[in-house]
């Protein structure tokens, strides 16, 4: 294993045990994880792929709900 995927093993581990409504702010860590190990040539894992959607659209929502009404 190289040292990208033991990182983003890590985070992943991280994201998972964060409140679900704290975890969007990882995205863009992981957003930046994603990057580096496509730049390097490695594999993303579809759970980390799926993870990330996940978490942009938390982050979506996230901003309506501190719009005022």
């Amino acid at each position: 294993m190289t040292t990208l995927t033991d990182d983003m093993k890590r985070l992943h581990s991280r994201i998972l045990d964060t409140d679900e409504g704290r975890r969007h702010l990882y995205r863009p860590k992981l957003t930046e994880m994603i990057e580096r190990m496509e730049d390097a040539g490695e594999r993303v894992p579809a759970r980390i792929r799926d993870l990330h959607e996940e978490l942009t659209a938390d982050a979506i929502e996230a901003q309506f709900d501190n719009m005022p009404v």
